[in-house]
């Protein structure tokens, strides 16, 4: 988030940062800010630059009412009256910006926007189908692989979510992130010796990751693989080989 609040500094008007920046805002929980970085992602995109943003929520609001998307409840709870309405504007003005320009290249941007802000508002089979319309004109996007996997594995499907994560890492096998989700998604599914590995893999790539080393403890815990806890203690990740395959880099 630090490196992409520095290049909006350069270019307050980059679309591609504002996406990403939205999306990490979601990743770290910062719903007001994602909303906010997403709403200037569609005032700024070139594509959008004639559409007449007040007039666009007026006739959504006009036809649909102000609560045209039903939030899940546990998302009320967890968010401001300000911030649920403001993800209303999103939500009407990128549904606008598909009508303004639908080419599959604009529509994957859109979709992908969409597919977030239903993640926040905890629309998971929305955000499942906003992805899925992305990767549909992007089948080589690793990202956005990433991001259905991950919504699947929030909505309580990771069995489903791994064939995402497989494709994503056929894709960029050094994606450190990736390999976390994909850890992640087989601790849920008390596949732990794999995630173990999965684990080990993403220290591999990302040896700054050290809050991965707590999880890794807890599926060898979980595992019963009492023996290696005081190498996850020591965090001696070579020693970790003679137990588990995955490359050092």
């Amino acid at each position: 988030i630090v490196c992409m609040m520095r290049s909006i500094e350069r270019d307050p008007y980059s679309p591609e940062t504002l996406l990403a920046l939205g999306v990490a805002y979601v990743n770290e929980l910062d719903h007001e800010r994602a909303v906010e970085t997403l709403k200037s992602w569609v005032a700024n995109h070139p594509l959008y630059a004639g559409m007449d943003m007040a007039g666009a929520l007026k006739e959504e609001e006009d036809l649909y009412g102000s609560e045209d998307h039903d939030f899940d409840e546990g998302a009320r709870r967890g968010m401001r009256e300000q911030t649920m309405a403001e993800m209303r504007d999103v939500e009407r003005l990128l549904l606008r910006a598909l009508d303004i320009d639908n080419t599959a290249d604009a529509a994957a941007d859109v979709y992908e926007a969409l597919g977030v802000v239903y993640n926040v508002s905890r629309d998971y089979d929305a955000a499942v189908d906003s992805f899925r319309r992305a990767i549909e004109v992007r089948p080589d996007d690793y990202q956005l692989r990433n991001k259905l996997g991950a919504t699947l594995a929030n909505s309580n499907r990771s069995e489903e979510a791994l064939s995402s994560y497989h494709m994503a890492l056929s894709l960029k096998p050094k994606y450190a992130r990736g390999w976390l989700n994909m850890a992640i998604a087989h601790s849920n599914l008390h596949n732990y010796s794999e995630a173990s590995r999965c684990y080990l893999q993403t220290l591999s790539l990302n040896q700054e990751a050290k809050h991965v080393w707590s999880y890794l403890r807890i599926a060898l815990t979980c595992d019963e693989q009492w023996d290696l806890l005081p190498l996850a203690a020591s965090q001696n990740l070579s020693a970790f080989h003679e137990h588990f395959d995955f490359v050092e880099y």
